[in-house]
């Protein structure tokens, strides 16, 4: 059982607002930045983060019948989001147009922990210049590990929007490790490396990736 897990068992059974409150700072930060993405108001965003896990609290006794809680987040701080929006921003929100660059976690890319600062820099750099979409889609694919399914929910776009939009993101990626790779290294780590930023869903594909970029 994961330390999430642990959390809504004691917040289901008994009103334990201790273990509430580390439920809330666990996520917070990462929501209050998801719902940027659409509000770009930080102090709207904390508020909308704030409702989700006030209904959360109200309706604890009902989260074990929650299937995938991370999940679950999100698609309320999206929905919520919206409620919060007038009708034409809201509609440009819902198709993706016009977002916050900003979506950011915790750590962008934690395998950049496992290599070089100043390719640690240049790739997390890449991952911000990403388009907006394709930005936000990656890191709730890669960064959050939500599966494609899920993140279809979340954002209401298709399975095959969103394979393509990681596949762009991983694209770019590579090529940036390529293009910034020191060529005194063993060129066979170029693919160890290009793995460590492919979401698990599309891990297949890595081949096609590498024949790609090498081409």
């Amino acid at each position: 059982m994961n330390r999430t897990s642990e959390l809504i068992q004691k917040i289901s059974e008994n009103p334990d607002e201790k273990a509430f409150k580390e439920l809330f700072d666990l996520y917070a930060f990462r929501l209050v930045s998801f719902a940027d993405s659409f509000l770009k108001n930080h102090a709207l965003s904390e508020e909308v983060v704030s409702d989700v896990f006030l209904k959360i609290w109200i309706h604890r006794k009902d989260l074990f019948e929650i299937e995938n809680f991370k999940a679950y987040l999100f698609k309320a701080t999206r929905n919520t989001a919206l409620n919060y929006m007038e009708t034409e921003k809201r509609l440009k929100a819902e198709r993706l147009e016009d977002l916050n660059e900003n979506f950011i976690t915790d750590n962008i890319s934690p395998e950049t922990s496992m290599i070089s600062k100043e390719l640690s820099e240049t790739i997390d750099a890449a991952i911000n210049h990403l388009p907006s979409r394709c930005k936000l889609i990656y890191n709730l694919a890669k960064t959050e590990k939500l599966k494609y399914k899920e993140i279809s929910s979340i954002l209401n776009i298709s399975v095959k929007t969103i394979d393509s939009q990681v596949v762009i993101a991983v694209k770019k990626i590579g090529e940036t490790i390529r293009n910034n790779f020191d060529k005194g290294n063993n060129d066979k780590l170029f693919p160890i490396l290009l793995q460590l930023f492919i979401p698990e869903e599309i891990k297949k594909q890595a081949g096609q990736f590498l024949n790609e970029l090498e081409s």
